[in-house]
């Protein structure tokens, strides 16, 4: 049984929601205690996440249940105080020796009859463990991938290793070469799949700050919840089973931390890396002392950093900060030279991991490469480069047009046919000859490929079979199959 925090709240303020009902939710932890501490309600998803039975809990005061003094909980400080504590991170380990990270919020119930009494508290924890083993497993492959990067700083790109000769690339290189030598932040901005990171590394090893670590962060692939915790790190002691970790801020001490998609952070906690920014110092989740930032801040986003401001997904205060200096890739499409330099060497590193080398590329797959408007930037590239090769035979050489993803060969398809219709006509300056020219001779292509029959050629036409024969007489076509 699933049901939204607000309800049970609600429910419970009105006394209406009966506890048996709170019991079989599965999907969250609900417990709630008395005024003097005693467990009147414990959920299915309690029994699941704790590993406890509900008889051995029911009735009974937390103190006995729980490892940890009557004070010390966030329920106790609730019923003390009367006011909610909301989205806390917990390593917990529960009274069985399970152990979880949790996202904890506890709200207290008031007396009908005295409003400013407290009656209880409600507890709600979701196990968020899965995402947590995520971002282990994220970071255990990150630091796999170092023995096998160029330097031992977390990175893997040089400025070498931006292909393109095109005025635009050459021009956002040189603007970063120049960034790079300076401490100042940098902000990124560039459509999806245009190389944003590989810009950041190839900062960070032109930089003062080479030899130190290189951090990043996808702000959209973390949990709000998380974010700060990941990024500043957490006191022990600062909530009830809270233990001490350390941010990425203080990982990459010395060194370069960089922010991917910051326009997806929410604007809270973009307040308070404006404050890192503006004094050079930090606080830890719960913690009290001011630790010093010392930090090269690169950030990237994929929209324009205006638009990001108009649509509030971005503070403008921060922007500013950001953007001492700022670079702004452009899509493949403004850049199609660039293609084929990046073609060539897709083909030399993608084929040599597969055991394949293709060497050249004919030129009418060329032309197919250099017709798409690529939407999806080099990545995009890369992936009809990497498709290519897995479909070759070992002993091709050359790329050819049937070893490309089909919606390529279908987008120049359509494009030769235009072309087609539109030379047939260009020499008419006359609007009615020029749409009678191209209607009749799409008219002949569809009755060609249709082997001449009139209905089916009506149907991929979109016409009636009535209005075909009659556009047929009008234009005098001859050979069609008038039957069905």
């Amino acid at each position: 049984m699933k049901v939204k925090e607000e309800f049970i709240l609600e429910a419970f303020g009105e006394n209406s929601f009966p506890i048996q009902d709170v019991e079989r939710i599965e999907d969250v932890c609900i417990h709630v205690v008395n005024a003097s501490g005693k467990i009147i309600c414990y959920s299915k998803g309690c029994e699941i996440i704790e590993n406890m039975k509900h008889e051995d809990v029911i009735g009974k005061n937390m103190s006995d249940i729980y490892d940890y003094l009557e004070n010390e909980s966030m329920e106790s400080l609730v019923l003390k105080t009367g006011k909610k504590v909301q989205d806390v991170h917990v390593k917990y380990t529960s009274p069985s020796g399970e152990v979880a990270d949790v996202i904890s919020s506890t709200y207290p119930v008031f007396s009908k009859t005295d409003p400013k009494k407290v009656e209880a508290a409600i507890c709600i924890y979701r196990d968020i463990s899965d995402y947590i083993h995520m971002a282990n497993t994220i970071n255990k492959l990150q630091n796999d991938l170092k023995s096998q990067q160029l330097k031992n700083n977390g990175t893997q790109f040089t400025f070498k290793d931006i292909i393109g000769s095109s005025g635009p690339m050459a021009e956002c290189i040189h603007h970063a070469e120049i960034a790079a030598l300076t401490t100042a932040p940098i902000l990124i901005a560039g459509p999806t799949g245009t190389g944003k990171e590989v810009f950041a590394q190839s900062i960070h090893n032109a930089s003062p700050q080479a030899h130190k670590h290189f951090v990043a962060i996808n702000c959209s692939a973390i949990p709000e919840n998380l974010l700060e915790s990941t990024l500043f790190g957490t006191v022990k002691g600062s909530f009830t089973g809270a233990v001490d970790s350390v941010g990425l801020l203080e990982t990459a001490e010395g060194g370069t931390i960089f922010l991917d998609e910051i326009n997806s952070m929410h604007m809270g906690l973009q307040s308070k890396l404006l404050r890192v920014l503006e004094t050079g110092k930090y606080r830890k989740v719960g913690g009290h002392k001011e630790i010093t930032a010392n930090i090269r801040l690169l950030s990237a986003l994929n929209q324009d950093p205006l638009k990001a401001i108009e649509e509030k997904r971005l503070r403008s205060d921060l922007y500013y900060r950001l953007a001492v200096f700022s670079i702004h890739l452009p899509p493949l499409k403004d850049r199609k030279q660039d293609i084929l330099d990046l073609v060539p060497a897709f083909l030399s590193t993608e084929g040599a991991a597969m055991g394949k080398q293709l060497f050249k590329v004919s030129d009418e797959a060329q032309e197919i490469l250099l017709s798409h408007d690529w939407p999806g930037n080099i990545r995009e590239l890369k992936h009809a480069v990497t498709h290519a090769i897995y479909i070759a035979q070992y002993q091709d050489t050359i790329l050819t047009p049937d070893l490309l993803p089909g919606y390529l060969r279908k987008n120049i398809s359509d494009k030769k046919i235009y072309e087609k219709y539109l030379s047939a006509s260009i020499d008419d300056k006359n609007l009615k000859n020029t749409l009678n020219k191209i209607e009749k001779q799409m008219i002949i292509d569809v009755l060609q490929g249709n082997d001449q029959n009139i209905s089916k050629s009506a149907r991929d036409l979109g016409i009636s079979r009535q209005n075909l024969q009659y556009k047929i007489r009008l234009h005098g076509i001859k050979n069609y199959d008038d039957e069905f």
